[in-house]
């Protein structure tokens, strides 16, 4: 088994099999035409028993640019991984993967993303588990308690200006580590036309006018559902607390009489249980924001923000780019650009590039490392939260 890059004629087969895998439907005439587009934002990768035959396996390789520690990386967005179920557990996935972070490690790439179907699976490519996001349930009647923020709501309308909806995302996620860069906030929402869809986009305003908020909504039952998904990526974002309870104040007040309650998402590191006058009927519960890994374990080290004036010996492994495979010796200091080099010391840690990743992007601390059985601590005495701290991170686009 070996893996390769799809050609754009080729693009088709990854189609296919995603349409096989997830039981989905696929008219292949319409979709040979359509798929022979190169999207210059990602690649696709194929796994073949040989030359000539059709892919056994697919995945997509998303090309994004991600914030970190006040840095923009390139990141690789793993989607679309499918496999015919006639050659699963043969290793074509594993070929696909290693050939495609082989590519982004090459390409100057530092990190990876993926929405698993299984973490145990993916941990074997080196990724980990990392942030989370607080999933609300709120009913529409336990909102009449909140204080009224003023400020105004309009609806926004085909062909109405949609910038100040990127303009809220970068002021919300701004300091958000593995936060994506973007063009638009969403492009369906100019693409196709959201009103057949049934989607609904609302703009809150303060008083002077300016934006601090949205919501882009669809109904689901009985529920306002403003919860990013990949049929329809709905959200509520806001850059304060203003905007926020501006937004449910026009909720409740339009709403009321047409939803019982609504769904919607924050970043796990956004606590509204203060906010929320009245929580004993109010259901919120932590939901996996994906799994992370680092592509370039060393150039996670030299851009990593820290705390304090410090130096750490930081062992790395990688099941499959073997460049990450060394222990690393971090000197840091305030007003100065981390020093990174590799040494032959012994290790004051040793952990694998998906929880490297994750506790640099300050998904977790190190409070959660007598919890994580691949994490082994050499010398107890070093000051690790230095390097590995909370920080705001969390990432809002699926691929």
């Amino acid at each position: 088994m070996f893996a390769r890059k799809l050609r754009p004629d080729e693009f088709w087969r990854a189609e296919l099999n995603m349409a096989v895998a997830f039981e989905s439907e696929f008219d292949w005439k319409k979709e040979r035409e359509k798929l022979a587009q190169t999207d210059p934002l990602a690649d696709l990768y194929g796994a073949f028993l040989q030359e000539g035959e059709p892919p056994a396996a697919s995945l997509v390789m998303n090309k994004k640019q991600v914030r970190f520690d006040g840095h923009i990386l390139k990141m690789g967005g793993v989607g679309g991984v499918a496999t015919l179920p006639s050659y699963r557990r043969g290793g074509a996935i594993r070929a696909c993967m290693e050939a495609s972070l082989r590519d982004l490690y090459d390409g100057g790439y530092a990190l990876s993303h993926l929405y698993p179907f299984s973490t145990a699976y993916y941990r074997q490519f080196g990724y980990a588990p990392a942030s989370q996001t607080l999933r609300w349930t709120v009913n529409l009647e336990d909102l009449k308690r909140l204080p009224q923020a003023g400020g105004s709501v309009r609806q926004l309308l085909p062909g109405d200006d949609l910038s100040p909806l990127l303009d809220v995302y970068n002021q919300m996620y701004g300091d958000t580590n593995f936060s994506c860069l973007r063009n638009v906030f969403d492009k369906e929402l100019t693409e196709k036309d959201p009103l057949t869809q049934k989607r609904w986009t609302f703009l809150w305003s303060d008083s002077s006018g300016v934006p601090g908020g949205f919501l882009v909504c669809a109904r689901k039952g009985e529920a306002l559902h403003c919860v990013p998904e990949f049929a329809m990526k709905n959200a509520l974002l806001f850059t304060n607390a203003q905007a926020l309870t501006g937004l449910l104040n026009f909720v409740h007040h339009a709403f009321l009489a047409n939803f019982r309650e609504i769904h919607f998402v924050v970043p796990s590191h956004i606590d509204l249980t203060a906010l929320l006058p009245e929580l004993s009927d109010i259901n919120y519960k932590p939901v996996l924001n994906g799994m992370a890994r680092a592509v370039n374990a060393e150039t996670l080290l030299r851009l990593c923000k820290c705390r304090g004036q410090g130096r750490l010996n930081i062992q790395t492994t990688d099941p499959i780019l073997s460049e990450n495979n060394a222990t690393f010796s971090l000197s840091f200091m305030p007003g100065e650009e981390n020093q990174v080099e590799r040494t032959a010391a012994e290790p004051d840690v040793t952990l694998d590039v998906g929880n490297l990743a994750v506790l640099l992007g300050g998904a977790r601390d190190t409070s959660s490392i007598a919890m994580t059985p691949d994490i082994v601590v050499h010398t107890p005495a070093a000051d690790l939260d230095q390097v590995f701290y909370r920080k705001p991170c969390h990432i809002l686009d699926l691929f």
